[in-house]
């Protein structure tokens, strides 16, 4: 036998859940949000720092699963969550529904008018303390392409005769994505199809992580174009790759289900925490 032979398999997981001992050491060891385990159980955090994250996962391959868990862990700590959620058949977390410390925001006029509030404080008056979870901020958005179009709709239908080149709504969450995670408030976007247009070629300044699964070289391309060769995708849920200072990094996703995420972001701890 060879020593090559004789090195020991990290083997990777196939699922990680809240209450398992290795996503209990991982929770306890670090103040920061899980994303998953690489191998060897190695914890794939969000960086400590507020910043931004993009789950492009393609369709089915977790992303509400990946922005419950953020949200509900995001909560558990602390912080203040909105959730925006453009879904006129049936919305994507409603495990958050009545939770303290928590806004569901479903219809295009509400949250064009969260979107347009949020940049007036953070231009004004928002003096958060990003050290302190009860002083952060995060906006969850589910399906950010369908919510980029539902903003530029509702400006036009509203305002047929306005002069500007883009909805202010639209506007208004570029600005959150570039300055506010300076100022404690994260955003954490769910796209299918990568980025949002308009950010062009900075993804890796305005998204410090991004979590990718099933796509191929024109997702990787949009999300990560500093990762070559694209890493390849697997058939696992919840198997994904997130990219964080230009490396990507394969893992299984914590996943919590809705009522796991109701209880975890409520405070109530299981027994396996005690």
């Amino acid at each position: 036998m060879t020593a090559q032979t004789r090195m020991p398999i990290e083997a990777m997981r196939d699922m990680v859940r809240l209450t398992d001992p290795h996503t209990v050491r991982a929770l306890r060891s670090s103040d920061r949000i899980l994303l998953g385990l690489a191998d060897g159980d190695r914890p794939v955090y969000l960086p400590d720092a507020p910043s931004n994250v993009l789950v492009a996962t393609g369709g089915g391959g977790g992303t509400t699963t990946v922005l419950r868990s953020i949200a509900a862990q995001a909560l558990h700590r602390g912080a203040h969550v909105d959730i925006v959620d453009l879904d006129a058949r049936r919305s994507s977390h409603t495990w958050a529904a009545s939770l303290d410390n928590t806004v569901v925001y479903s219809r295009i006029d509400a949250i064009h008018t969260f979107l347009i509030e949020m940049l007036d404080r953070l231009r004004h008056e928002y003096a958060a303390d990003p050290d302190a979870w009860h002083r952060r901020r995060f906006i969850v958005i589910e399906h950010a392409e369908r919510l980029l179009v539902g903003l530029r709709q509702h400006w036009m239908l509203t305002h047929p005769d306005s002069q500007l080149e883009e909805a202010p709504g639209v506007e208004a969450l570029g600005m959150l994505l570039a300055a506010g995670q300076h100022n404690g408030i994260q955003i954490a976007a769910g796209s299918t199809r990568g980025i949002p247009p308009y950010l062009g070629t900075q993804v890796g300044d305005v998204f410090a992580t991004r979590v990718l699964a099933y796509g191929g070289q024109t997702l990787w391309a949009r999300v990560a174009p500093e990762v070559w060769p694209v890493p390849p995708y697997s058939v696992i849920p919840g198997r994904m790759h997130a990219v964080q200072d230009g490396t990507a990094t394969r893992m299984q996703a914590l996943h919590l289900s809705e009522s796991e995420a109701r209880a975890w972001a409520r405070g109530t701890v299981p027994k396996e925490f005690r």
